[in-house]
């Protein structure tokens, strides 16, 4: 299990991609502001969670591994 998975998206994508991680059931996760951007800062991901969230963010963020 990774420790934090980072998403850095912008304000605009974090609205939609909130909504999408409530209606999935995703409740492990903070927003953390980040210059013009927002992070959503993931705790404990097993990796099946790790690989469903990238397909998820690969639209418009970048992801950081913190284990």
């Amino acid at each position: 299990m990774t420790k934090h998975l980072y998403f850095y998206v912008s304000f605009e994508e974090a609205l939609r991609l909130n909504r999408e991680l409530t209606e999935l059931g995703y409740r492990n996760y903070y927003l953390q502001p980040h210059a013009d951007q927002v992070a959503f800062v993931f705790e404990r991901v097993s990796a099946m969670n790790h690989a469903i969230l990238k397909q998820l963010f690969s639209a418009d963020g970048s992801s950081q591994l913190d284990s």
